[in-house]
């Protein structure tokens, strides 16, 4: 298993950069970069999502240990970005859970790559959907917007 510090340390490593240009990247300080990867501190929220953008992983890569391919989670992102430019980081959290949790179906097979893109983007337009439903039925008179 390899831990999040080592996994920043090794993505930083493979792009060249040195701990500054990361941060600097980021939009952080460097003491911040030397304690993710020697303090082992965990990036959270938007630092944890310019991360993952910079590295060219996902957040859930780099969030869990458990997870050693670089690779997870990449086919998912540009639908995670999606929910959260139009509902914020809970839109994204959100859709990131169903789409990982629903990725077991496509376990034991091969899937083509555009079947899995549709799966992706109907799980997305029906969480947008039902979002926007949601708010039409249940959010009061005098907070909806005109």
């Amino acid at each position: 298993m390899k831990t999040t510090a080592e996994k920043i340390r090794e993505g930083r490593i493979r792009l060249n950069l040195k701990q500054q240009e990361l941060a600097d990247k980021i939009g952080v300080s460097l003491r911040t970069i030397t304690k993710y990867e020697k303090q082992g501190v965990m990036p959270r929220g938007l630092n944890l999502h310019k991360l993952a953008e910079v590295l060219g992983v996902s957040e859930v890569y780099l969030a869990n240990d458990e997870i050693e391919d670089p690779s997870y989670g990449l086919e998912a992102a540009p639908y995670v970005e999606s929910a959260r430019e139009t509902y914020g980081k809970k839109g994204a959290d959100d859709i990131n859970r169903l789409l990982v949790e629903t990725q077991a179906l496509f376990a034991g097979g091969e899937v083509p790559e555009e079947d899995k893109d549709l799966f992706f983007q109907a799980i997305t337009e029906a969480y947008i959907t039902n979002k926007k439903r949601a708010s039409e039925l249940f959010t009061r008179k005098d907070f909806k917007k005109d």
